[in-house]
């Protein structure tokens, strides 16, 4: 009996071995004759920079459009293109023959009113003259009267020479006032024509460079509802400015003061360096795309960029050095099969969604400077949307989300209870503060990377994503350490 017993315990020995190798193979997610093999690369410390592509064309810092203000033949051009010009040099002349006549016109105007003038002040003098005979007529003929030696009608008839005295005088008043104005008028014509002889000229308003001549001597000239326009001038080509043209998805990353660079098709070679200066609020529509007008100014050293010239500008948002960081590839990468299924093996933070709330307060009373009673408001607020987040679910916490719980609105509402609760405690230093820290809160993304364990089997990782260029993605928060492999890739194998 027992030498039968061993010799079932020696047979199931193997045969157990053969079991397990088996269910091994063809068991549940088990890939017969295949293997999976993880490409990983390296959580790695470096610089990242955000940049934003566009194009648009080269443009002088001002660019002046000289024309005519008067109507006439061009007698003569004294510039052409690319001549140096500075202000009040002129550029052209309309023949003046015209414009002189109107000026001796004037001059002859002015000089007969100017007579007019004087022949009513002398008649105004002669009427002075009359009333004061008048008035010593009336007083003699009073002092005969009261004498009863003249009659009273004598009397009479010099009161009346006397009043008709004064009305001449008012008459030669308003003659003599009616004569200046008409020599204020001679005047302001003189000047008038004056004027038009002296825009014959066509000046120079600015220092800077002809980039365009649209006359030739003899051409006529009709300014009549616009000033056509003759010359146009780029001042100072030593600076310059690109138009950049930015797509609506990217102009939120741009601002003034951004470090730009761009080269053009004439110096394919040579990059060039700029600033942003202006984002202008007007949108452009083409085609349902709408576009920003971005200005980038930048230097013209040796005037080797001409206006008109298409500058392919790259616009370098944000910059970090040193930051953790991974590829884009690692962010987009998923797990197959059953690895995918169970989530794989999830390593936490070290500490759970009341340490992270008190971490985060712990934060906002460092870099804000709060005081006591702004740390119990923000408390306040926090514990109180924690309680109405359970009681609505059953969770025991909320800052970590839960099952059908959306990541996104539980920290917009986290961080609308915090600002209801600061928003009448703070002061201007540190609501300016709070803001900085609000716009850093909404940059930062929730992502989940997969690292390679050191058993070969994929562990998840929940992090916070920063800014991204290209290449790569930063890492500004969540379980990754720097060197830890991440996958970016997987592939099936045949053995």
């Amino acid at each position: 009996m027992t030498r039968r017993l061993s010799s079932l315990f020696t047979l199931a020995v193997p045969v157990a071995a053969a079991g397990l190798f088996l269910l091994w193979l063809f068991g549940p997610g088990a890939s017969p004759g295949k293997g999976v093999v993880y490409e990983t690369v390296p959580a790695t410390k470096g610089e990242i920079r955000k940049i934003v592509s566009t194009s648009g064309p080269v443009r002088a810092l001002v660019t002046v459009s000289v024309g005519s203000q008067l109507s006439g033949q061009i007698d003569d051009v004294k510039v052409d293109f690319n001549s140096e010009v500075k202000p009040g040099d002129i550029m052209a002349t309309l023949d003046a023959k015209t414009f002189a006549a109107k000026v001796a016109q004037s001059k002859a105007d002015l000089e007969a009113a100017d007579a007019a003038l004087l022949n009513q002040q002398a008649t105004l003098e002669k009427a002075k003259a009359v009333l004061q005979a008048a008035e010593t007529n009336v007083a003699r003929q009073q002092g005969l009267a009261e004498k009863r030696l003249s009659p009273q009608l004598t009397l009479e008839t010099a009161v009346r020479d006397r009043d008709v005295a004064k009305a001449d005088i008012a008459v030669a008043e308003a003659q003599v006032a009616s004569a200046r104005a008409t020599v204020a008028q001679r005047k302001a014509a003189l000047d008038q024509a004056a004027i038009d002889l002296e825009r014959s000229d066509i000046r120079s308003p600015i220092d800077g460079t002809v980039i365009s001549r649209t006359v030739d001597p003899g051409q006529t000239v009709a300014a009549s509802l616009q000033a056509p326009e003759l010359f146009k001038i780029a001042q100072d080509l030593s600076r310059i400015r690109i138009e950049a043209q930015v797509n609506e998805a990217d102009v939120g990353a741009v601002a003034e003061g951004n470090a730009a660079t761009f080269t053009v098709d004439a110096y394919p070679d040579r990059q060039f360096e700029g600033r942003v200066t202006q984002v202008r609020l007007a949108a452009t529509e083409l085609n349902s795309v709408v576009t920003y007008t971005v200005i980038v100014e930048a230097a013209n050293e040796g005037r080797k960029l001409f206006p008109g010239m298409t500058a392919n500008v790259v616009i370098v948002s944000a910059t970090r050095d040193g930051v953790l960081r991974v590829t884009n590839e690692a962010l987009r990468f998923r797990p197959k099969g059953d690895v995918a299924a169970s989530g794989g093996r999830e390593r936490g933070e070290g500490g759970g969604a009341g340490d992270r709330g008190a971490r985060m307060i712990e934060r906002l009373k460092t870099e804000m400077e709060l005081t006591d009673a702004q740390v119990a408001a923000v408390r306040e607020a926090v514990d109180q949307l924690g309680s109405e987040m359970r009681e609505s679910s059953g969770q025991t916490s909320f800052i970590g989300g839960g099952p059908g719980r959306d990541r996104g609105e539980i920290r917009q509402r986290f961080m609308s209870r915090i600002e209801q609760a600061l928003a009448p405690l703070l002061s201007d230093n540190q609501r300016a503060a709070f803001q900085r820290w609000k716009e850093g809160r909404e940059a930062v993304r929730p992502a989940t990377v997969w690292v390679l364990g050191k058993t070969g089997v994929p562990e998840r990782r929940n992090v916070r994503t920063g800014i991204s260029d290209d290449q790569f993605t930063e890492i500004v928060g969540g379980n990754l350490a720097e060197g830890e492999p991440v996958i970016i890739r997987a592939r099936d194998v045949k053995s």
